[in-house]
């Protein structure tokens, strides 16, 4: 494996804070930078799947705003009432699923 150098440069404060963390974790400031770096994976604002979960959680919202606004107008059904449950489950479980994968952020 090619190994590569890099420079970050940073103020006192702040190298003084990552000597604190690096010794708290008993490791080297490399290496804790390193194991940030591989536990805090990168947001990806354009996969194909984040934005399919936006546009989904769109739809749903639009469409609880809708079945609220019946219910504030007395015209509310319990289908409806169960529909927005389900909506409410399915927008949680897609961006459950985007986060297990390291997308912590939907846009």
């Amino acid at each position: 494996m090619k190994s590569h150098r890099t420079c970050v440069r940073m103020s006192a404060k702040d190298y003084d804070l990552l000597k604190k963390k690096s010794a708290a974790a008993d490791l080297s400031a490399n290496a804790w930078l390193m194991a940030q770096l591989a536990a805090n994976r990168p947001v990806l604002y354009r996969e194909a799947e984040t934005w399919g979960a936006i546009h989904f959680m769109d739809a749903a919202g639009r469409e609880i705003n809708a079945i609220a606004r019946d219910f504030n107008s007395g015209y509310g059904t319990a289908e409806q009432l169960q529909r927005t449950v389900r909506l409410f489950g399915d927008v949680y479980g897609r961006v459950h699923t985007l986060r297990k994968k390291g997308y912590l952020h939907a846009a």
